[in-house]
């Protein structure tokens, strides 16, 4: 089967995007786990985090994503995902620059998302949960700054768990681990069945201003990336829930691919997410 995509990135968190609005069987039926791995290779395919489908399923949820990591395997959702999402869709000639509120379903619900007028997108994100349901760990009560055993590891690390739509584990530290490091921790964290049956990202933050956040990302799937949109949004959430910042703040989250904001509203109410989002190129493919 051919398929016509398109390559865009958010702060260098790159995906491929097919055109599915017609929500076209043959081709969820091509994107095997196995295709998706090849495609999203970086040496022998096209090279991505991940592969994101576009969908109008209609009714009062006028769009809907489809996402897969770039080892196969689906995920609730992505943030930085959701805004290529929307670039994706007004490049095609879909209205949403022109909507107040533009709600797209995705695994982990409705969500809604907006072009700003300076040119970036705002995605109002799941607000961080702290507890071992929606944080997908098994561990009682609250799951805010909890010391964890980590196989392997002669020493237990401190981290909160949160539940942003997906599972997520975010560590402060003083000094950022860098390369071999996060990879080491990360892939111990998200392969520790025992604690994370469904895995988990794993962000290693570091507090840098009142008003930036340093981050990287070991995402579930994938590894370390360039940016994570769900990742900053449950690293600044677990950083109030710290308090280490402040409701109602935006908090410039700062990444090796780039640079988001972060706005966790008064007493959860909501959380934001924004930045930009690039089309890179576009080509066809045999899978």
């Amino acid at each position: 089967m051919i398929l016509n995509f398109a390559k865009y990135h958010g702060a260098g968190n790159d995906f491929i995007m097919i055109d599915n609005r017609t929500d076209n069987r043959h081709i969820w039926d091509a994107l095997t786990p196995e295709s998706i791995a090849t495609l999203c290779q970086r040496n022998l395919g096209i090279g991505a985090d991940g592969i994101i489908l576009a969908v109008k399923p209609g009714g009062d949820v006028p769009y809907s994503m489809g996402y897969f990591n770039s080892d196969g395997t689906p995920a609730e959702m992505c943030g930085n995902g959701l805004r290529c999402l929307m670039q994706f869709l007004a490049d095609l000639g879909e209205p949403v620059r022109e909507m107040p509120e533009v709600k797209i379903m995705t695994g982990a619900g409705v969500v809604a998302a907006r072009f700003t007028g300076e040119g970036k997108i705002q995605v109002s994100m799941p607000v961080p949960q702290f507890n071992g349901k929606a944080a997908k760990i098994k561990v009682p009560g609250e799951t805010v700054n909890i010391p964890i055993e980590v196989p392997g590891m002669a020493e237990p690390i401190h981290g909160t768990a949160a539940g942003v739509g997906n599972p997520h584990f975010v560590i402060y530290n003083n000094e950022m681990w860098e390369g071999d490091e996060v990879h080491e921790i990360g892939f111990r964290l998200m392969h520790h069945k025992d604690l994370f049956p469904e895995g988990v990202n794993v962000g290693f933050a570091r507090k840098e201003a009142d008003d930036t956040c340093a981050l990287v990302v070991y995402e579930r799937g994938v590894g370390p990336t360039l940016a994570c949109g769900s990742g900053a949004i449950a690293a600044i959430g677990a950083g109030v829930a710290e308090g280490r910042w402040r409701f109602e703040t935006p908090i410039n989250v700062r990444m090796p691919g780039g640079e988001l904001k972060v706005t966790i509203g008064p007493e959860w109410s909501y959380a934001v997410l924004e930045g930009d989002a690039v089309r890179v190129f576009e080509g066809t493919v045999e899978v």
